[in-house]
């Protein structure tokens, strides 16, 4: 499946497509009705069914991950627009905790991500989050040259064809289900275990690291490390690194990295080291794909070299 997809990857070009006509428009009384859900859980035992699919229904494949918050509010998008355009396309959904190899049978290496199918050819679209308003268009553009390959039938809605949702990978069920208990100590077990039995399993590392990270601020009063970081000097490196800690679990994970970051410039030998570890790891937490990390991690490479 990899090399055919890799194969035909950008065959059609969706250039100058824009604005060329009303897409939104209600399909035509003849268009096929082709039998299924409007959004549909995809894994390796239904792909090739989605990509026979594609030949009468354009398809948007949209990549998630549980562990990544940007790519559930984009699979949340796409969702509301499966539902607007009533089966003009089918909205092919690839949770890359437990589909990893469909993704890589796209070509997809992070989330959130998204490509269109049409006759089995597929159409990158994004990689990372789409600038705001611009899935709509993208929509629009699908359809647009969907309708230019005659490819113009319509999803009947039917949702007895929609497969159960994958299983999860081994102790990842068990894991999330003590989040949702908050009993840390049982998920930090169960993210450890599933990651010793699969190195490469990106959700299992995150949601380790970001057991950690609770633990950790567990009993921290947030604001008076915070505060006591704004006066200590950056060879205090334990004051640093729990400020850190707060800093990505409010949300603010640019702030956090860039405190480390600056730890480590101003440090060297095995406080560096240490340092080091410590913001490796908040990348896991907040997500090893993710466009801040990435950018964090060139970065850290500039300050270390």
């Amino acid at each position: 499946m990899t090399q055919s997809l890799n194969s035909m990857y950008g065959a059609v070009d969706l250039s100058g497509l824009a604005g060329s006509a009303d897409a939104t428009a209600k399909p035509a009384a003849e268009s096929k009705k082709v039998p299924g859900p409007f959004v549909l859980d995809v894994s390796a035992a239904n792909l090739k069914g989605v990509l026979e699919n594609s030949k009468n229904v354009p398809v948007i494949a949209g990549f998630y991950s549980n562990a990544s918050d940007q790519s559930l509010a984009v699979d949340t998008q796409l969702r509301a627009l499966a539902k607007k355009y009533e089966g003009r396309f089918q909205l092919a959904r690839i949770n890359t905790d437990v589909s990893a190899d469909v993704a890589q049978a796209f070509g997809v290496s992070g989330v959130p991500a998204g490509v269109a199918v049409l006759q089995g050819q597929p159409i990158p679209l994004y990689q990372g989050v789409p600038a705001e308003g611009q899935l709509a268009p993208l929509v629009e553009k699908i359809l647009q040259a969907a309708a230019q390959y005659g490819i113009t039938g319509v999803m009947d809605g039917t949702e007895s064809q929609e497969p159960a949702e994958p299983q999860l990978p081994p102790h990842m069920k068990e894991a999330y289900d003590a989040l949702d208990k908050g009993d840390y100590a049982t998920a930090h077990q169960e993210f450890k275990e599933a990651l010793r039995q699969n190195p490469g399993l990106d959700a299992a590392k995150v949601g380790l690291h970001q057991v950690k990270l609770v633990e950790r601020l567990s009993h921290e009063d947030r604001n008076a490390v915070l505060a006591q970081a704004k006066v200590a000097p950056l060879t205090d490196i334990e004051t640093h690194m729990r400020a850190a800690d707060i800093e990505v679990a409010l949300g603010h994970p640019d702030a956090g990295f860039s405190r480390l970051i600056d730890v480590i410039k101003a440090t060297e030998g095995k406080e560096r080291e240490t340092v080091r570890e410590r913001l490796l790891e908040l990348f896991d937490a907040v997500g090893p794909h993710e466009a801040i990390v990435t950018q964090a991690r060139r970065k850290l490479s500039a300050a270390l070299f």
